[in-house]
């Protein structure tokens, strides 16, 4: 069915102001406007009415009500010669979906709603889908049941979830990423660093005779002396003659290097904190997370994940809109090594043999041998971790 020319340049003009409307194609519009754009075509409302029905049985109109008045929206021109080849169910069946825009329909309100025969109704939406009128999504709130809306529409974030969910699961390495991330953006900005000095670590006391023991037992593992196989009992092989003891020096080297931050405070009215707007662009413009996600990614998102990390206690409101991060709160700059690497199960690195036993972690290491007042006949570590083997 082909237009006159007043339904084709009144067509026309609604389609431009539609396609420059933020709401696009959910813009409608009420029996004045209509009046205003087709004032040359349609002297009176008669002659209004006349067009409407004009392009409605084109199916290039749609009808709907709002603030209970009467108000039509437009159709693309694609969409209305592929409605137009539907029977009367299925146009139902689409009518359905289309009022309800990018929040969607479930199957079952549609069946409902419509009192056809639900066997019907699956052949219709099928019909739909297959004409690309209509895609099925995953509901966030309800996975179990399909959600339907318009093919060229994008769902509402009540029903992806937002950013926050992948193919409708809970992205929850995402959060954590950008939970990180917004910690260490705040806290740079929110303290000076300064390496936090260790004390030095006292030796335990030894007798003289033991500290004779000691520094022979030292040389003997040093110069990788070899007991004789004809020893006896108390000259067996240990971990000690084995495995020559790291110095003292190396150790507090590798301490000084684990050294974490220690914050202090910048002094008054000379800081300004990071706000969420800020935060969003810093967290949008790096490279720390996917493209796709920095895209979508929200100030009130944003916000969503800072509101956690204050009832968290990481974070604090400073000012108006301002934040920091909590005095004491567990970070460390990126690539910084941790005490101890976590292991593929979450629960901590799992080591090796001898950092499994207690010898691999003793602080007093270097001074256990047989004969010396520490030794592994009186450990204290060692029956705790027998013990525990055990049972």
């Amino acid at each position: 069915m082909s237009l006159s020319d007043a339904g084709e340049k009144l067509y026309q003009e609604l389609l431009k102001t539609t396609n420059a409307s933020p709401e696009g194609l959910k813009k409608v519009f009420f029996q004045e406007d209509l009046a205003a754009f087709a004032s040359d075509a349609a002297g009176s409302v008669a002659e209004l009415m006349s067009l409407v029905a004009e392009l409605s049985q084109a199916m290039l109109f749609r009808t709907s009500k709002l603030g209970g008045r009467l108000c039509w929206s437009i159709r693309p021109q694609s969409a209305a010669k592929a409605i137009k080849a539907l029977n009367a169910d299925e146009q139902t069946v689409y009518t359905y979906v289309e009022e309800a825009h990018e929040k969607g329909i479930w199957i079952k309100d549609v069946k409902k709603r419509t009192n056809i025969n639900p066997t019907v109704v699956q052949k219709a939406m099928a019909k739909l889908e297959s004409s690309r009128l209509v895609k099925s999504v995953k509901n966030v709130r309800n996975p179990a049941q399909k959600t339907y809306i318009l093919f060229h529409l994008s769902p509402s974030e009540d029903v992806t979830g937002g950013s926050f969910f992948d193919a409708g699961d809970l992205d929850e390495s995402l959060i954590e990423e950008l939970s990180n991330l917004i910690i260490f953006h705040v806290r740079q900005q929110s303290w000076v660093d300064q390496k936090s000095k260790r004390p030095r670590r006292d030796l335990t006391p030894l007798s003289d005779d033991d500290e004779d023991d000691d520094h022979r037992h030292r040389t003997n593992a040093v110069h990788g002396k070899k007991r004789k196989l004809g020893a006896s009992q108390h000259d067996t092989i240990d971990i000690e003659d084995s495995i020559p003891a790291p110095s003292r020096s190396a150790l507090l080297h590798k301490e000084i290097q684990n050294d974490p931050v220690t914050a202090i405070v910048y002094p008054a009215y000379t800081r300004t904190y990071p706000t969420t707007a800020s935060i969003h662009n810093f967290i949008t413009t790096t490279d720390a997370i996917r493209a796709t996600k920095a895209e979508t990614l929200t100030v009130s998102e944003i916000q969503d994940i800072i509101n956690v990390l204050v009832w968290d206690d990481k974070l604090e409101q400073v000012g108006t809109g301002g934040y920091r991060t909590v005095r004491g709160v567990n970070f460390r700059p990126p690539g910084f090594p941790t005490d101890e690497p976590e292991g593929e199960d979450g629960e901590g690195w799992a080591g090796n043999a001898l950092t499994q036993a207690p010898c691999g972690r003793c602080p007093v290491f270097d001074l256990c041998h047989d004969s010396g007042p520490i030794n592994a006949g009186s450990c204290t570590y060692f029956s705790e971790w027998l013990g525990d083997s055990l049972d």
